[in-house]
């Protein structure tokens, strides 16, 4: 019996394009399991695809396998000009085989705050209704404030969050009151919260007493560490949507499992927030 509402999933597609997080063993899906991740997400009633340009040949093959179901977010690249921007843009509409698209992001917000005239770019789409909602994707919370003080006001947000990486909770909140659509990246921070702290990569060892930690916690309340990091955003009213990628068609429906079984537990939360992290900046994938 799979399940049909299924709140806050977006599925993200960054490994339908390129091999992507720390712990991917799958690789990239083939068509095969595509189109069964794809048929399991519609079935579930997830609604949203977040892609990129920079994702490989994602788009292309979204364009080839989505067939309509779903609302399609994507991203830009670093580009220096109006008409790069438009040239972006036909770019993936044409891979992603639409007329338009639900949303549209900056892939980094730096490029918005270096070239603020690009806003008028997504503004004038957003009027020909060739995007629904436009905005950008966040790596620090100082972007936000840079381009609040540019007037870029966004439709839709996405930014990086986890049960051990909250440095964008204030940010929340204020998104909120401006009306913007929140979606989250990185809940499970590309398989780190699953990793063996005796095998963690060199560079990685300071985080490996957090790591234990929240284990430990998730071990002593009998749950998986992925139930506890998946619905700790979940639980979040100021998130929207929690991007989240997959490899198998199987993998979806056990992270679905892992939303429609929660049973809340404000005493987990509690103490996993008390984790302490010395070096924070390990917390961003960017470093590893």
């Amino acid at each position: 019996m799979f399940y049909k509402v299924i709140l806050k999933i977006t599925l993200g597609t960054v490994q339908f394009g390129i091999n992507y997080g720390i712990s991917n063993t799958h690789g990239v899906p083939s068509d095969a399991e595509l189109k069964a991740i794809l048929s399991a997400a519609e079935e579930a009633g997830i609604q949203q695809l977040d892609t990129a340009q920079a994702y490989g040949n994602a788009e292309e093959r979204l364009g080839q396998f989505s067939e309509g179901r779903f609302q399609v977010i994507t991203k830009f690249p670093a580009v220096a000009t109006r008409e790069e921007l438009e040239n972006a843009l036909s770019y993936s509409l044409s891979r992603l085989n639409s007329s338009s698209v639900y949303g549209y992001l900056a892939h980094n917000a730096a490029v918005l705050i270096e070239k603020p005239f690009l806003w008028e770019v997504l503004q004038k789409a957003k009027e020909e209704k060739t995007i629904a909602k436009i905005g950008f994707s966040l790596y620090h919370p100082e972007q936000l404030e840079q381009l609040l003080e540019l007037q870029c006001i966004p439709d839709l947000v996405q930014l990086p969050y986890s049960i051990l990486d909250r440095k964008f909770e204030d940010s929340l909140s204020i998104l909120k009151k401006i009306g913007t659509e929140i979606h989250v990246r990185s809940v499970f921070l590309q398989g780190l919260y699953f990793m063996d702290p005796d095998r963690l990569p060199e560079k990685l060892q300071p985080l490996r007493p957090a790591l234990m930690e929240l284990q430990a916690i998730c071990r002593g309340k009998n749950i998986s560490v992925g139930d506890a990091a998946l619905n700790y955003a979940v639980s979040n009213p100021n998130i929207d949507q929690i991007v989240m990628g997959v490899e198998t068609a199987g993998q979806l429906q056990e992270n679905i499992r892992m939303v429609s079984s929660w049973k809340r537990d404000a005493e987990l939360f509690s103490r996993i927030e008390a984790i302490e992290i010395k070096d924070k900046s390990l917390l961003n994938p960017v470093n590893w």
